[in-house]
């Protein structure tokens, strides 16, 4: 793809010359770390590692188990400490704003950045930036980026690179969909990806418990005609009454994309003292991250999401802020 070649050109010199005089890397991707993210750093960790490079990774919330399956998974920590340690420099992965990856500047500050990313919403915050807006995921740059440098992409690495174009597409069903996207899948694939069994750990990965955990939030769905929007809600309590975690959540905003002759979907978690929004459409004349962008957020034109200081209550079905 033209575009794709165009940015890669412009940043793969400068990102070459940092890889090359770096010993020590610090890897980082950002809050509820999905798919994308976590296919994003161990690709980069393999490769790098493998250049004789030390390797840390830091996200500032646990990844999900499901995605155990990856090759090094374990090492994707969430321990701050690591920003205690020495570090020659530092690459943001899949975050479209360095606040939502939760570090510190502080901790950081001095220190040689590259940021690779695809999201619209993402200004540039690195000293070397990589930001592909028309691709459908973080790991399809980082695919384009091994190639250019000349990496051998193994199994390994084509699996969590696989792993992460799977995850932002929906396996190929969203609006991030592309020619390249299925193109590079389709490479991945022959060097050894395994794309059912990436589906079988992403997506077939609900408990029974789970499901009726999906089920309340299904029956709270609303419609605001005002808007035309739909909308339903998670509380805080909810996990502990049906004894899961957040995770076995994880893809139920884009599953409301099936309601047909709305605007939009969102989801709304409501924790103890905030809420996060989460954002979903289908048509083509609604840019969801200028909404997100409002509240400080950000994301795709399709789906972004945003965390705002409002403590909604629930009581009998309808929502308060208090």
């Amino acid at each position: 793809m033209l575009f794709i070649s165009i940015y890669m050109d412009e940043s793969l010199s400068k990102i070459k010359q940092l890889f090359d005089e770096s010993r020590r890397i610090l890897i980082i991707g950002h809050k509820k770390p999905d798919g994308d993210a976590c296919g994003s750093i161990l690709a980069l960790q393999i490769y790098l590692s493998g250049l004789g490079k030390t390797i840390g990774t830091f996200v500032s919330d646990e990844p999900p188990v499901y995605f155990n399956f990856l090759p090094y998974f374990e090492e994707i920590k969430a321990d701050p400490n690591v920003f205690s340690e020495s570090w020659d420099l530092i690459v943001f992965v899949d975050s479209g704003d360095i606040v939502h990856t939760g570090v510190d500047l502080n901790a950081i500050a001095g220190i040689p950045t590259v940021n690779i990313d695809h999201h619209f919403s993402n200004a540039g915050y690195g000293y070397a930036n990589l930001v592909v807006p028309c691709a459908s995921s973080t790991c399809e740059i980082i695919y384009r980026l091994l190639r250019d440098l000349g990496a051998d992409i193994d199994r390994r690495i084509a699996n969590c690179l696989l792993t992460g174009i799977l995850s932002d597409t929906g396996g190929f069903s969203n609006a991030a969909t592309s020619l390249e996207a299925m193109a590079v899948a389709s490479d991945l694939t022959k060097r050894g990806g395994k794309i059912y069994q990436i589906f079988n750990h992403s997506v077939k990965n609900k408990s029974l418990n789970g499901l009726k955990l999906w089920g309340q939030v299904f029956s709270r769905i609303r419609i605001n005609r005002q808007y035309n929007i739909a909308y339903t809600y998670i509380t805080a309590d909810d996990f502990s009454r049906f004894g899961v975690s957040e995770e076995e959540l994880d893809g139920i905003a884009n599953f409301l994309n099936v309601i047909t002759d709305v605007n939009f979907s969102l989801v709304l978690h409501l924790d103890k003292s905030e809420t996060k929004v989460s954002l979903r459409t289908t048509r083509d004349d609604i840019d969801l991250s200028r909404l997100a962008g409002y509240f400080g957020g950000g994301g795709h034109k399709k789906a972004a999401g945003f965390t705002v200081p409002w403590i909604i209550s629930e009581k009998e079905g309808n929502l308060s802020i208090n």
